[in-house]
């Protein structure tokens, strides 16, 4: 499936969105304010909505999903991601920078002010993903729950960002408290940027602990050169203006080029992987993330050299650019919420399959839910930072504050202090009601858009995107295995088989029939024989391959006759979604 009248509407408003409210200078003007606070949250805006693209095309059309569930529309964003975040770097060092020159004792409780808050929010985040993990049907001892409380291991996958940015300002507090010069102390964050990057390439791809893979530092780089840039913003801008028009072409020319030199490299040179035993893993790490560095370098080049003649001025994106931060930890919710699949754990009731309506409704609810967020987030937060509150004098000027805020209040004073609150008790009641409604009945399953209903003495103990156990509680006197249910055909000799067809011809799968169930859907059963054991099992064909059932049948363990009864109750029931 690909491109709908929904995604064309969607790149449509997006185009919109883009360009609107932005000024060209005109023939010999310039942006002067074109690093101001005000032009960099709107490009945060762009590069924000950026990420949340690109991760809704990881969820929609990433190769690694299976090929039934990949659904082409958002392609363009799915290799974009260190460029994007690349941007969030370099304008974090950048504004540390210029805080620091023209803030008066910036660095005095800079822990506490910018890193303590950044902190903070990564924690509410995950203490929600794991409510909401929970609530999808994750199963959790009480070990599993505390891993993800104390942040170790990431309830909350897209949200190594607001891991790794809390240590980089730290290295930029220490570089600059006790480093007499600029240059060196920027040299500093250089180091420990460096340092950080071989840390990255020595950890093999793993799924649990920080540091998961290449993206934690493929483009680290831009922090420090933000911090590089900022020292020497007058000069750059003076040498960039002579041949203007030759360095925009030329980063764009760069972006491109550069980008296609590191895929190939990437690809059949160097690459992120090796893991087992390979003596070149790390320096071939480095130089694909090095690759990749020149990439995002380009990038961050034609968006700034772009905003020296081009004044942005768009609102909304400036508001998202305000609130990139809890927009960031938000969204992907609902990227996984409205994905095939949640981060792996169960199947989706409310899975969009177009993907111009998947980005609207993914997009549209990360809004309100970055809002709530940000309301909590500004609600903790205000318990650590009391000292830097200004201290009002006398009990008249506490009142004239007092009566200012409630004049610039949009809410009546009376009501206000509720309203918050109460919308917080609304949507956590929402949120569970909904969630229990997704979860559904537990003896129903679906895998491969085909649902299954298990016997009712059946209880399921694991659940993911691509295995479903169900154990036998015993009850009516029933005695049988487990019931195992498969979304793709497992290691073994069935693996080379695609289609019913083959698998009939092959002399493995004894006793093997064809049976077609009272909805239509095509299988063949027969028995495997699996460490001295019987074991019979259902190969069903889903449209887009085969999927299998399968379950002990032992009677040396268990009641054949009860065996029989679940298995074919189970694929007698399968009906497609």
């Amino acid at each position: 499936m690909g491109m709908t009248d929904w995604t064309y509407l969607f790149w449509f408003l997006l185009g919109a969105l883009l360009f609107f409210g932005a000024k060209f200078t005109g023939k010999g003007s310039w942006n002067e304010e074109y690093t101001s606070l005000k032009q960099t949250k709107v490009l945060l805006g762009i590069m924000t909505l950026g990420v949340a693209l690109h991760h809704l095309s990881q969820k929609s059309c990433a190769p690694w999903h299976p090929q039934q569930f990949v659904v082409h529309g958002l392609d363009f964003f799915l290799p974009l991601g260190p460029l994007l975040v690349g941007v969030f770097l370099f304008c974090s060092g950048l504004g540390l920078y210029k805080s620091y020159r023209t803030k008066p004792d910036y660095l005095k409780g800079f822990c506490r002010r910018r890193i303590l808050p950044v902190v903070i929010a990564f924690y509410l985040s995950e203490i929600l993903y794991t409510v909401i993990r929970l609530l999808m049907g994750e199963k959790m001892d009480f070990t599993t729950v505390l891993w993800y409380l104390s942040g170790l291991h990431m309830a909350n996958e897209n949200a190594w960002y607001v891991i790794v940015i809390p240590f980089f300002y730290f290295a930029f507090w220490a570089a600059f408290r006790f480093c007499k010069r600029e240059g060196t102390a920027i040299f500093c964050v250089f180091l420990f940027t460096i340092a950080y990057t071989v840390l990255g390439a020595c950890i093999d791809h793993q799924s649990k602990w920080w540091m998961r893979g290449e993206w934690w530092y493929n483009s680290i780089l831009l922090f420090p050169l933000g911090l590089l840039f900022g020292k020497h913003e007058e000069k750059v801008t003076r040498f960039v203006k002579k041949g203007y028009w030759f360095w925009l072409v030329l980063s764009f020319a760069c972006i491109f080029l550069l980008n296609l030199q590191s895929e190939w490299l990437i690809n059949t040179r160097w690459g992120y992987y090796g893991e087992y035993g390979d003596p070149l893993k790390i320096p071939h790490r480095l130089l694909s993330a090095g690759a990749q560095w020149g990439v995002c370098i380009a990038f961050v080049c034609f968006w700034f050299l772009l905003m020296m003649k081009v004044k942005l001025g768009n609102r909304a994106l400036a508001w998202l650019g305000a609130v990139s931060l809890d927009f960031y930890l938000m969204h992907g919710i609902f990227v996984e919420l409205f994905g095939y699949n949640f981060l792996g754990i169960s199947w989706q009731n409310f899975y969009i399959v177009d993907p111009g309506l998947y980005a609207f409704a993914a997009l549209g609810c990360s809004v309100p839910a970055a809002i709530l967020f940000r309301w909590i987030r500004f609600r903790v937060t205000g318990w650590t930072q009391k000292k830097d509150r200004p201290e009002v004098e006398t009990p008249e000027a506490r009142i004239r504050q007092r009566r200012g805020m409630r004049k610039s209040a949009d809410a009546p004073p009376k009501y206000r202090k509720f309203l918050m609150p109460a919308v917080l008790v609304l949507f956590f009641a929402g949120l569970f009601v909904f969630f229990n409604i997704s979860r559904g009945d537990e003896h129903v399953f679906e895998m491969n858009r085909i649902a299954f209903t298990v016997p009712k003495y059946y209880q399921k103990t694991y659940s993911d995107t691509r295995n479903v156990i169900y154990r036998c509680t015993g009850e009516d006197g029933k005695k049988t295995a487990n019931l195992i249910a498969d979304a793709i055909i497992p290691d073994g000799n069935e693996r080379s088989q695609e289609s019913l067809e083959s698998l009939a011809a092959c002399d493995w799968l004894t006793e093997q029939e064809e049976y077609v169930n009272p909805q239509g859907i095509r299988m063949i059963r027969g028995f495997v024989e699996v460490e001295g054991h019987p074991e019979r099992r259902y190969y069903i064909d889903h449209g887009s391959g085969l999927m299998v059932i399968r379950m002990m049948e032992s009677p040396e363990y268990y009641s054949v006759e009860d065996c029989e009864e679940a298995m074919r109750k189970t694929v007698e029931s399968a009906r497609r979604k």
